[in-house]
Order: C-alpha cells, then sequence, then structure tokens
C-alpha cells in the first residue's frame, strides 16, 4: 500500500506541468514576462481545460458485518480521464496491530491515515464484503478543483497523513467533508448549520437496531453529552447523512457550471453541489439478520427475577443472604471502574455517563465492610449510600438514555436494598421491644 502514496503525488505532478506547460506556452507566444506566467495561468481558459477532464466525486458505502462497518464509509473519487488516472482517497485506514489498540479506541486515543490508492482496490474490498457503493460526482469549477487536489496532497504528505480519530468528531466522513466545502468556499454555498432533530446516540441506533450487544455496548460507555441536540453538520459525521446533505444542498452558480447542473428555479443563482449520482456496486438484497435470543434486556430481567426470588425467600425462611448482596456489590463494581477510566477518555461523550451510579465502583471498594456487618445483622453506612445511588440514577434518565436493561438492573438493586432494610429495620423494632 505504500506505493500508492506517491501515486497521487505524480497525478497532480502531472497536473501541475500541463498547467505550466500551457501557461509559458501562451507567455512565448505573447512575449509576456516570465514572472507573470503563475499569476495568470489558472485564468486562461486554455490552460485550465485540461481539467474538465478530472471529475472530484463523493464515495458512500454501505454497512458491512463487522461492529466497526456497521454505520458505512466515506471517500473521495479522483478520476482523470485523460491520462487514465483513477484513484480512491480513503481517511479511514488504521491497523489493529497498533499497539493497545481496542484500549486507545475507547479512550480516543486511535490514530488514523489518509490512504490513496487504485480505484480497482477500493472496490474490489467493498464487492468482497458484499456492501454498495454510491457515487456523487461534484460540480466544481476548475480553480475548485485544483485547490482540493492541492490540498490532498498536503494532507498526504508523511507529516500530515496521521490523524487523530475521533468517531463524533474528526473521522473518515468529515475528513472528506472538510476537504471539499473548506476548499469550495462555505461562504458560496446555501449550507446553513441549523438544528438537525437528532442527537448522536439516535443516529446510530438507525444503525445499529439489529444488533443488540453492539447497541448495548455503545449505550454502555456513551453518557448524557450523546443525548444533547445536534446541528446539521454535527449530523453529517455517518456516511449517509452526508450524502443526504450534498445531494440537497447547492451552490452558487457560475458560467462554466451551467452546463454541468440542473439550475435550482427557486434559487437563481444556485447549482447543485452534486450533478449526478450512481451505485458502483447496488444494493444487494437484504439478508435478513437472525435475532439475538439473548438479548441485554432478557438478561436483565432474569437477573432481576433471581434478585426478587431470593429476596422473598430470605424473608419467609428468616436467612441472612448477606453473599446475595457481596455478590452484587462486586459484579457492578468492576465495571463501575471501566466507566469510571471514562472520565479521562478524549471522546466528550463518554466522559459523563450517569450509569456510573448504578454500575458503582465504590460498591467494589466498600463490598467487604458492607458485607461483614450484614453477616453479623447489621446496616453499614454505605449500604444507605448504595440504595441512595441508585434511586438517584432513576432520576437521571431524564437527561441520559441508559443502555438496554439498565433501568431493570436499578430497580432490581433498589428492591433488594428496600426489601434488606425493610427486614433489618422490622428486627431491630422487634428486639427493641422484647427488651
Amino acid at each position: 500500500m505504500k506505493r500508492f502514496k506517491y501515486i497521487f503525488r505524480a497525478f497532480l505532478a502531472v497536473l501541475l506541468i500541463n498547467l505550466t506547460t500551457l501557461a509559458n506556452a501562451q507567455d512565448f507566444q505573447g512575449n509576456r514576462p516570465q514572472e507573470n506566467s503563475e499569476r495568470n495561468y489558472m485564468s486562461s481558459p486554455e490552460s485550465q481545460a485540461w481539467l474538465d477532464s478530472v471529475d472530484i466525486s463523493l464515495l458512500t458505502c454501505g454497512p458491512g458485518q463487522e461492529v466497526w462497518s456497521y454505520y458505512g464509509h466515506t471517500a473521495l473519487r479522483i478520476e482523470d480521464h485523460v491520462h487514465g488516472t483513477d484513484l480512491a482517497v480513503n481517511w479511514g485506514m488504521f491497523s489493529f496491530k497498533q499497539a493497545f489498540f481496542i484500549l486507545r479506541f475507547v479512550f480516543g486515543m486511535t490514530d488514523y491515515q489518509i490512504g490513496i490508492f487504485p480505484m480497482e482496490h477500493f472496490i474490489a474490498e467493498y464487492s468482497s464484503e458484499g456492501r454498495w457503493v454510491r457515487q456523487q460526482r461534484l460540480a466544481l469549477t476548475r480553480e475548485e478543483k485544483i485547490k482540493i487536489l492541492s490540498a490532498i496532497d498536503e494532507n498526504n504528505k508523511e507529516e500530515n497523513r496521521t490523524y487523530r480519530y475521533n468517531f463524533f468528531f474528526d473521522n473518515c466522513t468529515t475528513r472528506a467533508r472538510d476537504m471539499i466545502i473548506r476548499n469550495l468556499g462555505q461562504h458560496i454555498t446555501d449550507f446553513k448549520d441549523v438544528d438537525a432533530q437528532s442527537t448522536y446516540r439516535k443516529e446510530i441506533h438507525r444503525l445499529n437496531e439489529n444488533h443488540k450487544w453492539a447497541r448495548f455496548g455503545n449505550d454502555l460507555l456513551l453518557g448524557f453529552m450523546a443525548d444533547r441536540p445536534i446541528s446539521k453538520q454535527e449530523w453529517e459525521f455517518l456516511p449517509e447523512n452526508l450524502s443526504k446533505d450534498f445531494a440537497t444542498e447547492a451552490r452558487k452558480d457560475t458560467t462554466v457550471q451551467k452546463t454541468m447542473a440542473e439550475v435550482y428555479p427557486t434559487k437563481k443563482r444556485y447549482i447543485k453541489l452534486v450533478d449526478s449520482t450512481f451505485y458502483l456496486i447496488p444494493v444487494q438484497a437484504d439478508h435478513a439478520i437472525e435475532s439475538e435470543s439473548i438479548t441485554p434486556f432478557r438478561v436483565a430481567l432474569a437477573l432481576g427475577a433471581v434478585i426478587f426470588l431470593l429476596s422473598i425467600i430470605e424473608v419467609f425462611k428468616r436467612k441472612n443472604f448477606w453473599w446475595l448482596d457481596m455478590t452484587l456489590l462486586i459484579l457492578t463494581g468492576i465495571p463501575g471502574f471501566i466507566l469510571l477510566a471514562m472520565i479521562y477518555s478524549e471522546h466528550p461523550t463518554v466522559q459523563i455517563n450517569f450509569q456510573i451510579l448504578i454500575l458503582n465502583p465504590l460498591n467494589l471498594i466498600f463490598a467487604w465492610k458492607t458485607c461483614r456487618n450484614l453477616y453479623k445483622g447489621k446496616i453499614y453506612w454505605y449500604y444507605n449510600i448504595w440504595g441512595i445511588l441508585l434511586f438517584v440514577s432513576l432520576f437521571m434518565q431524564i437527561w441520559q438514555h441508559y443502555a438496554e436493561g439498565m433501568e431493570i438492573l436499578a430497580l432490581s438493586l433498589l428492591m433488594r436494598y428496600v426489601i434488606r432494610s425493610i427486614v433489618y429495620d422490622l428486627r431491630k423494632q422487634k428486639k427493641q421491644l422484647n427488651k
């Protein structure tokens, strides 16, 4: 793959050579000073004509079967019809061979790279995975094309190739969008960064609704910031969303472009940003996804039933199931340290997570003293704190959507606390009356 990073640079070099050659020839014929040639060659119709053979397109790829591919992918395609060059520009290059890849990904410290390689390789990869690819050719002026190509070449330099990946804020889709919009000039588009009437969580829910455990994992790590309203620009972190916006956005009309795109009847000086759309790999018939028989909701429901039954047996049999509380405190305390660690993540959407009140790291710290007192028939002060935190966690759902089954777990644990506390108070009153 390394050798392909030079292909694009060679392509750009050919482009510039063609332009400057035409410009110098014109200067020679007109006896113009050499220093004026570089200033004027881009404004010369003869020197710019070759750029009409270059097409820059947005590529949107359908979802795959792997967890990291559920949400699709975005790339750019650059075609030079004169010289027969056809390249894909991809900002989604990563390697699992990176040290501590999963841990780095969770903490927002994963590095991705730009990759440029032949389009046929790109198509072959997505075809083998059974994923569709849609192409949207962009209506660009010659000057805008050279700006985008130069920006990509600069991005592809060794010192600029790597970037710190963030799923919501800086990913393969936002990189492709910014490469186009920044060099197109947002001031000449009709793009308005309005409220998208959605949230980050709602958007990813649309794409992982058939993958219950993947959704559970996402929702468990995402905090309340994932439930805040997002703008239209933030909404474009997903490939399909960006594709929809490019299909409906417009840009100011130019004389060069009047034959390239349909003029908007309601926007007198605007034309479509996308002038043609077609599938490189067509959408295949949806394969039925096998429903997961064991879901987070069913697991939480089963766990809640076990806690309730054991608590009832404890009451009627007059037993002391202190070991049940020990088990629950340990099982909810261990994952609590994961949520605690998320506070230090570079992902803003995972730093504040109210589910830590349910999966609480303090449970593990105070488990031994709490259960030693329960064994002796006493209530340790942290046991009451635990109950209060569980109650508060249910209230905090007003601001944050919890992972599937988490509210059932919280209710089950709170029920266990209430039953245990009532039994303790009744026994305490009975002992006082006997005295």
